[in-house]
């Protein structure tokens, strides 16, 4: 699928799509945390992105950053996912996910990773998944989402890793907050203000 690769707005351009590396922990209680961060990060944003119900909480910067970003993907990009979609033929595949792996190793195929073309095989993810919820095949979310994170935490552990995980995925699609810098502004004016009448009286 190299749509996938082409349709991918965080690549190119000289954008490497990754933050400043941290050191890596070698110890197997670190990466356990990592793993089970990683499958229960993606198991609830995909269940979120189909409106299915999930017991788990995550976390709420993770999520809401996944949210966004992969929201802006599916609008930017709408018609080419919907051509992936129609051309995988779900309706012949019943329940078998199999090809998440397939397309997922296609998007990393000429070896470059970044936080976009991750960004991307979650967005493809979710499409998927919708998709296959408005047929009646919710269970089929949970197995995209074991899907994926396999692939991540095999193929591109180290990478992750390198790149402070999923906080460096926030990191990296950081949206400065605008209101709080308007808010700082206006306090700043008021205050300015308030000096100025309090030297005139």
């Amino acid at each position: 699928m190299p749509e996938l690769k082409a349709q991918n707005q965080f690549t190119g351009n000289g954008l490497q799509g990754s933050v400043p590396s941290s050191p890596g922990s070698d110890c197997e209680e670190d990466y356990t945390s990592f793993e089970m961060e990683t499958r229960e990060t993606i198991d609830i944003f995909l269940k979120n992105f189909t409106g299915l119900p999930h017991s788990k909480i995550g976390k709420k910067q993770v999520l809401s950053t996944m949210k966004r970003v992969v929201d802006s993907l599916v609008v930017k990009h709408e018609i080419a996912y919907k051509g992936m979609i129609a051309r995988l033929n779900l309706e012949q595949n019943g329940e078998d996910m199999s090809f998440i792996t397939t397309v997922a190793t296609e998007i990393f195929s000429d070896g470059i990773t970044n936080w976009g073309r991750i960004a991307s095989l979650l967005t493809f993810g979710a499409i998927v998944c919708k998709h296959q919820n408005d047929r009646g095949l919710g269970k089929c979310v949970s197995r995209v989402a074991e899907d994926i994170a396999s692939y991540l935490l095999t193929a591109q552990r180290d990478w992750l890793l390198k790149n402070k995980a999923w906080d460096g995925f926030v990191d990296f699609f950081h949206v400065p907050d605008t209101e709080a810098a308007m808010r700082n502004t206006l306090m700043a004016i008021g205050s300015v203000l308030h000096l100025e009448l309090h030297l005139l009286i």
